[in-house]
């Protein structure tokens, strides 16, 4: 196993670790707090970080650029599902756009795009 596959595995355990941990710290609330949302985005977010330190800087831009992309996508979508069927797909309460997207969903698109790169590796793409 190299470098990539042992060192992205430990952080996507631990940020299951990190999801469950955050699901049992704030599954009894009923509303919106921002210490749970920085419970849930704290394990992946030191995850991208170490994977930008020990692997490679370009890691960061590619957090980023997945960040923006994901959220237009996840914009222009809810948009285009609306227009033509006149539903929303998803509700946003927090820091919306226009209904469509959240700007709390930045970071969670960047997050899966890490990911999906780590995932790519693995299977040698």
């Amino acid at each position: 196993m190299n470098k990539i596959t042992i060192l992205g595995s430990i952080i996507i355990l631990l940020d299951l670790i990190g999801f469950y941990l955050a699901y049992l710290y704030g599954r009894k609330t009923k509303y919106f707090l921002w210490r749970e949302y920085l419970a849930i985005l704290i394990f992946p977010l030191i995850g991208v970080l170490a994977f930008a330190l020990l692997i490679d800087i370009k890691v960061l831009i590619l957090f980023i650029v997945s960040s923006f992309v994901g959220f237009i996508l996840e914009y222009i979508l809810g948009l285009t599902y609306y227009k033509t069927l006149n539903k929303r797909l998803w509700k946003y309460d927090r820091l919306n756009l226009s209904g469509y997207t959240s700007w709390l969903s930045l970071p969670f698109w960047g997050i899966a795009g890490v990911t999906f790169w780590f995932f790519a590796k693995v299977v040698g793409l």
